[in-house]
């Protein structure tokens, strides 16, 4: 009769539902929008790169003279579609899937979320400790004892004994869920914190692709009888 008595002192004051969170159901949206944003970017560079390829080109080659300007007339186009590329690949890493844990939280572009969380993290944990680890620990915990519970009640007969493993095991299903959930949306913000790096480190990219493409277009230009 005493074998579950732990799991009845332990679960008998679930985790409360309404505890306040910085961690936001609306992360995927974000990544969603972020994404959005670098597709837009994609697009935008590859039009960039289909005017130079396309119409630019032939429009000005019959102004083109000599071996010297054909050389800078290719050079600048080359160029021009270096910097296209290079934007699109590195806007093309914000849409790429990633593997994200609670260990990624680790990584070092990540500080800045650490940060965040150090100054507050009950807001981010709930009662569930003050780090990830402690916060993956309680979910694995208060599973366990949801499982012991439910086979202990299963072979239990004593009524009155069934009705407290009941309320023990009740409020085990509520810390699981809750704690589960919280594991779930630091997961999520994680990985639009990536998101949000993969895409800052993008706008700097497109930023010399598009240096790249102004430098290449001014010497096609010079190249010509008009440059």
């Amino acid at each position: 009769m005493s074998e579950p008595r732990a799991e009845l002192t332990q679960q008998r004051n679930p985790a409360a539902a309404g505890e306040p969170t910085a961690v936001s159901t609306l992360a995927d949206a974000t990544v969603a929008d972020m994404r959005a944003v670098a597709r837009w970017t994609i697009a935008a560079t590859a039009a960039v790169g289909g005017v130079l390829l396309g119409g630019f080109p032939l429009a000005a080659i019959g102004k083109i003279h000599g071996l010297g300007d054909v050389a800078l007339a290719a050079g600048g186009l080359v160029l021009a579609l270096t910097g296209v590329f290079w934007a699109i690949w590195w806007t093309g890493e914000v849409l790429t899937p990633r593997f994200t844990t609670l260990r990624s939280l680790q990584d070092a572009s990540l500080a800045g979320l650490r940060a965040e969380i150090e100054t507050a993290p009950e807001l981010f944990f709930g009662p569930f400790g003050t780090t990830a680890d402690e916060l993956d620990r309680a979910c694995r915990m208060h599973t366990v004892v949801a499982v012991k519970l439910t086979a202990r009640l299963a072979r239990e007969r004593d009524e009155h004994l069934r009705t407290e493993l009941n309320r023990a095991l009740t409020a085990a299903c509520v810390n699981t869920a809750h704690a589960t959930a919280r594991r779930r949306a630091l997961v999520e913000l994680v990985h639009a914190w990536q998101v949000r790096g993969a895409l800052r480190r993008a706008r700097v990219q497109t930023m010399l692709g598009s240096l790249l493409v102004v430098v290449g277009a001014v010497l096609f230009l010079l190249a010509t009888d008009g440059g």
